[in-house]
């Protein structure tokens, strides 16, 4: 009956000196933990600290990180090159009579983007599956690159923006209300708590009413960039002259361009002369095709030799509105085929 008595008191005796050193221990360990992680909160240059993963904090040096990764996600999408072509340009020439099965191009935006097929070599597979060109009035499309299915997300948010808007005023949603809207909603993800923001960048072409250093254009075609943190730039406004004082085609350029290829194909797109809208379509593959030298996936085909690769190719026009087409383009040596699939 003693030894009962003898092994609590032994127990009773260990946790009388062990627990002021188990204290001792624990707020040592603390102690160490809290110092350390301040030496590296303090240059916010880790990879874990705290500001890499808040939305609303910004970081010593002034930066929003998760809004900066989401600008370098968007800009790691699909190359997308547009052409905006003006009523009065030297680029639209009138026909002669040696030309006359030969149609010039008309006043819009012209568009084009490779398909990527995901590593697939099927060719059965036209699409992706993803609208990149969504129409959102008579005036007005919007065209995404970056995380696919953010920027289907953003189409589906400015088609039900352009429906409400009529439902309650009976009219077409203006350039502006949209702009502003889409932009309020996209900023609106930088600032959510338990979100992020949206890995894409939009692409607004207008065929007229949009404002240009705070001037009405009326009918002017223009085209705005949405970024990631909700700010809107202008991409182009046809604001450029000639020698004789006309407007001429401009470009705009958005998702993973070399950027020293896209100065180059800027420099040539701009002094080129479109005649003809094949003129036109041909220029915008080609130069989506010197951007793609090496990363951009094709079908291989049971002939040696020969690539093929699919584009998306987009007209927005007043006449013909929007007219989307999938053009594969076919290479065998220095001979290229293209044809509408």
């Amino acid at each position: 009956m003693k030894r009962p008595m003898i092994s609590l008191c032994f127990s009773s005796r260990i946790q009388r000196y062990m627990t002021p050193m188990y204290y001792c221990f624990v707020s040592f360990i603390i102690v160490v933990s809290l110092f350390h992680h301040r030496i590296i909160f303090a240059d916010g240059s880790s990879i874990g600290s705290r500001h890499s993963y808040s939305l609303t904090t910004f970081d010593p040096s002034g930066n929003l990180d998760q809004v900066g990764r989401a600008v370098r996600a968007s800009m790691l999408g699909a190359p997308v090159v547009a052409l905006s072509i003006p009523s009065s340009s030297e680029t639209m020439v009138t026909t002669t009579e040696s030309e006359s099965s030969s149609t010039p191009p008309e006043e819009g935006i012209y568009i084009c983007i490779p398909l990527r097929f995901l590593g697939t070599t099927s060719p059965l597979i036209i699409d992706d599956g993803t609208p990149r060109i969504v129409p959102i009035s008579s005036s007005i499309c919007i065209c995404h690159t970056g995380v696919g299915a953010d920027g289907r997300a953003l189409c589906d948010i400015a088609v039900r923006l352009a429906l409400d808007y009529r439902y309650v005023y009976g009219e077409e949603i203006s350039l502006e209300e949209l702009l502003e809207a889409l932009a309020e909603k996209v900023q609106e993800m930088t600032m959510k708590a338990g979100a992020r923001p949206y890995g894409c960048a939009l692409l607004v072409a207008c065929l007229g009413g949009g404002i240009v250093d705070g001037g009405d254009k009326g009918r002017e075609t223009t085209m705005y960039r949405i970024d990631p943190s909700g700010s809107v730039e202008l991409l182009n406004a046809n604001g450029d002259f000639n020698s004789e004082n006309e407007r001429r085609a401009s470009l705009a350029f958005l998702g993973k361009w070399n950027s020293q290829k896209e100065k180059d194909l800027r420099s040539q797109l701009d002094s080129q002369q479109y005649t003809t809208e094949q003129q036109v379509q041909d220029a915008l593959i080609s130069a989506v095709e010197v951007n793609n030298d090496d990363s951009s996936p094709t079908q291989s085909t049971p002939n040696e030799g020969k690539s093929s690769q699919t584009f998306l190719y987009a007209s927005f026009t007043r006449k013909g509105g929007l007219q989307i087409s999938g053009i594969n383009r076919e290479t065998r040596g220095d001979d290229v085929t293209s044809t509408s699939v």
